[in-house]
C-alpha cells in the first residue's frame, strides 16, 4: 500500500534525480512525466527519493507531477542539489515540504534541520544530507560534507539498529562514467575536489556498514564499488537531456523548403540557401549526427527525405546523436530490499522520449 511503513513483502523504493525544469514541462512523455508514468507501470513501491537538482518553476512541480502520475499519497523525499540553493523560492519550498514527509527519526544540525534528516522504513534506515550546508546556513553554493554535518551523521548512524542503511547526497564521492556510453562529468569538482574530506566521509560510511551511498549531479547513470562501498548514481530523469539536433535540422530544412515554395523556388535551391544562411548550425548538427565529410546539399536532402518518410530514421539519427554528442539516456532506479539482499533495477529510455525499459539489474553484495 502506498505510504505504508510495514509490508509483508520486500521494501521497494524509487530513486530519480536531476529533473529540474523538465518536471514542469507538461505531460509529454519525453519529460519527467514520462519517467513518472514508467515508474507507475514498473511498480512505484513505497516512496521516491530524489538526490538533488529539483530547482523548478514553480518549486512544487516535481510533487505536482508525482501527484498526477503516481498518486497524491505517494511519499517523496527531496535531497538538495547544487542548483537548488540558487533559488530562494526553491529553498523556502523544500524547507517547508520536509516538515511533511513521514517516518522522520532525526533532524539535522542547527542551520539545516529542515534539509538534513533521517527516516526509517521497515528494516532500513535512510539518511538525507544537505551537502550545501556550510556549517551555519543551509544554502552554501559549494558542495561538501562539513565537520558539523559529519558529526551529526556519525551520531545518526551510531544510533540506528536497522539492518540496512542508505545515505543520500547530491555530489558523488568520485564521479563515474555512464554505464552505457562512458560519458564522464564533474570529475574533480564533486566531493573529490577535497579528497581528504571525501575520504573521511567514505570511511565513516564504511565503519557503519552503509549498504550504498546514493548521489546525482553527473547526469550519468552508474553503479559501482569504491573500495568496498557501493555508489549509486541514477543519472537524470528529465527525459530529453538536451534538444534533439535531428529534430532541429529537420525543422530548419522543412521551413526553408516551405518558404522557398511560396517564392517559387525549388527544394534543391532552398537547401543550398539554408546552408549559406546557417552554415554554423548545419556544420554543428552534421558533426553530432555523424554526417561530417559528406557533401552538404546532397546529404541534407537525403536526411530530410529519410527523417520525414522512414519510420525507423528517427531512432537511427537519435542514436547517432547520442553517440556523437555524448548524451545519456533518462533513467531511474527501482531498489528492492528483500531480507539480506539489495537489488537495483535500472530503467532507461531511448534518449528521445521513447519508452523506458529495464536495461540492467545489479545485486549489491
Amino acid at each position: 500500500m502506498i505510504g505504508s511503513e510495514e509490508s509483508d513483502g520486500p521494501l521497494v523504493f524509487i530513486v530519480a534525480a536531476d529533473m529540474r525544469n523538465f518536471a514542469a514541462a507538461g505531460e509529454e512523455s519525453e519529460h519527467f512525466s514520462g519517467a513518472c508514468k514508467a515508474i507507475a507501470t514498473a511498480g512505484a513501491g513505497s516512496f521516491m527519493i530524489s538526490p538533488g537538482d529539483l530547482d523548478v518553476d514553480p518549486p512544487s512541480a516535481v510533487r505536482d507531477m508525482i501527484d498526477r502520475t503516481i498518486g497524491e499519497d505517494y511519499p517523496w523525499y527531496p535531497v538538495l542539489g547544487n542548483h537548488d540553493p540558487e533559488s530562494p523560492s526553491t529553498m523556502e519550498y523544500l524547507r517547508a515540504y520536509s516538515t511533511t514527509v513521514p517516518n522522520i527519526v532525526n533532524r539535522g544540525p542547527v542551520g539545516c534541520k529542515e534539509t538534513t534528516f533521517s527516516f526509517d522504513w521497515g528494516n532500513t534506515h535512510f539518511v538525507v544530507l544537505n551537502q550545501y550546508f556550510d556549517g551555519v546556513r543551509d544554502w552554501g553554493l559549494k558542495g561538501a560534507v562539513v565537520p558539523e554535518l559529519m558529526a551529526w551523521l556519525e551520531d545518526d548512524l551510531a544510533a540506528t539498529t536497522k539492518e540496512h542503511i542508505f545515505v543520500f547526497g547530491h555530489e558523488p564521492l568520485l564521479p563515474m562514467p555512464d554505464m552505457d556510453n562512458g560519458r564522464l562529468r564533474h570529475q574533480g569538482d564533486s566531493l573529490d575536489e577535497d579528497p581528504e574530506a571525501a575520504f573521511a566521509f567514505y570511511k565513516l560510511m564504511r565503519e557503519y556498514d552503509v549498504d550504498a551511498y546514493v548521489c546525482g549531479h553527473t547526469h550519468n547513470t552508474s553503479v559501482g564499488k569504491i573500495n568496498g562501498l557501493w555508489q549509486l548514481d541514477p543519472g537524470h530523469a528529465r527525459g530529453l537531456e538536451e534538444a534533439s539536433y535531428a529534430d532541429q535540422m529537420y525543422a530548419a530544412i522543412d521551413s526553408a523548403i516551405k518558404e522557398g515554395k511560396e517564392r517559387g523556388v525549388g527544394e534543391a535551391k532552398s537547401i543550398r540557401q539554408l546552408y549559406r544562411d546557417d552554415e554554423y548550425h548545419i556544420d554543428y548538427w552534421f558533426k553530432y549526427l555523424g554526417l561530417t565529410g559528406q557533401p552538404v546539399t546532397q546529404t541534407l536532402a537525403q536526411f530530410y527525405t529519410e527523417y520525414g518518410g522512414d519510420p525507423t530514421a528517427r531512432d537511427r539519427w537519435y542514436e547517432a546523436q547520442i553517440k556523437g554528442r555524448g548524451q545519456t539516456r533518462s533513467s531511474f532506479f527501482r531498489v528492492i530490499v528483500d531480507g539480506d539482499d539489495v537489488t537495483v533495477e535500472i530503467y532507461r529510455d531511448d534518449a528521445h522520449g521513447g519508452p523506458y525499459m529495464l536495461m540492467h539489474t545489479v545485486v549489491l553484495n
